[in-house]
Parts: C-alpha cells; sequence; structure tokens
C-alpha cells in the first residue's frame, strides 16, 4: 500500500510539471488519402466549370466559410461525445482505444462487487509523441452513470496488464481496469488531463457489454 501511495504520489507530481491549457483531442480516422485526393480533384474540376464571374466566387467563398463553421462545430461535438468502443482518440498526441468492455458478476469468493456487477475496461494507450508521457488510472480515467455518478475503481479483481505508469514516445501500453458498478442503461468512460481542460467521453450502452 505504501509503494501504491508513493507511485501514485511521484505521477501526480511529474504530471503537474505539465502546463496547463487546453487538450487536443480528434477521432483517429483510417486513411483515406486516395480518395479524398479524388474528391477534391472533383471539386476543383467542378469550380473551374462554374467560376463564370465574380459573383460566382463570392458565392463559393460564402460557402465555405458556413462549411468550416460547420466542421468547427461538429469536431468541438466530436471531441465530447459520438465515441464508442473500438474508436481510438489523439488526446494530446496519445492514440487512446477503448477495446473492449465487459460485465464480470464475480466469483463468489474474494471478488464480489459491493454494488450490482464490475465493469472492465480493456485499453490500449499510443504515445505517439517523441516524449514519454506518465499515465494515472486514478488522475485521467473514470466510469460514470447517465446521472453523473462515478463508479468506484476495484482493484481486487484479477485484470490483465497495467495503466499507470510511463510510457515511452512510439510505444504503446495496454491494460484492464475494473469499476464497481450500478446498473444502468449505459455509462460513460472518461479520459482527460487533470491539469488541461477537455475530455474524450465514450458512451457504453447496457447491452454493448461482453460476458
Amino acid at each position: 500500500m505504501k509503494k501504491l501511495s508513493l507511485s501514485l504520489l511521484g505521477l501526480s507530481v511529474a504530471m503537474m510539471l505539465a502546463a496547463c491549457g487546453e487538450s487536443s483531442i480528434d477521432t483517429v480516422e483510417q486513411d483515406n488519402s486516395n480518395e479524398n485526393a479524388a474528391e477534391a480533384s472533383e471539386v476543383t474540376n467542378n469550380e473551374e466549370i462554374n467560376n463564370d464571374g465574380a459573383s460566382d466566387n463570392e458565392s463559393n467563398n460564402n460557402s465555405e466559410e458556413v462549411e468550416e463553421a460547420n466542421e468547427g462545430m461538429n469536431e468541438e461535438t466530436v471531441e465530447e461525445e459520438d465515441l464508442g468502443i473500438g474508436t481510438t482518440v489523439d488526446f494530446n498526441g496519445l492514440h487512446v482505444t477503448l477495446k473492449e468492455a465487459r460485465m464480470y458478476e464475480g466469483d463468489g469468493d474474494w471478488e464480489t462487487p459491493d454494488n450490482d456487477f464490475f465493469v472492465i475496461l480493456d485499453v490500449s494507450i499510443e504515445n505517439t509523441t517523441d516524449e514519454e508521457a506518465n499515465i494515472s488510472t486514478m488522475l485521467q480515467m473514470d466510469l460514470v452513470t447517465p446521472d453523473g455518478y462515478s463508479q468506484d475503481m476495484d482493484f481486487m479483481v484479477d485484470t490483465r496488464g497495467s495503466l499507470d505508469g510511463e510510457v515511452g514516445a512510439g510505444r504503446t501500453m495496454a491494460g484492464e481496469m475494473s469499476f464497481d458498478v450500478e446498473e444502468a442503461h449505459f455509462y460513460e468512460f472518461i479520459f482527460e488531463d487533470p491539469f488541461k481542460s477537455g475530455q474524450a467521453i465514450w458512451k457504453i450502452d447496457r447491452n454493448e457489454l461482453a460476458e
């Protein structure tokens, strides 16, 4: 217990050295560069055909401004919701993936939930930056019910790997964490930087939990 406390304290101090600010959050999509290039070429050809005067140019510019504004609104929405099991998020250069979520009712002996059952999350974190990163489940991750109540993390359940510690540049950390949860229609897994604003929130429907 003393070693665990010292480890958490060390992680807290290390993370406090990071500058405060706003987190950079975006979903990681598949590489569609060829498709995007074809679409861009088609758009360019259409613009050349329809470019008959200054009024048309002004109309196109106004349309582009509206599209950019809509894209900005969509990005803000993606940062906070529309994330589910299997989705990867680029969080300040950390590619965080919620790989699996499953229900576990315990073994009836040492692993017995105080609430209704356990939810075990399988998460991977790839560090795409050129610096090491310190990860703490206690400080950066949470599971909440629809009414906003945080669910207790349980350290007695036997899980794979660990999501606490340092992940080097270009390396990947993977592990599971267990939460002792109340029955709910869905849960939200939250990943954040405690010293910067912004959160990535994955929605996990009750019927999506593997058994």
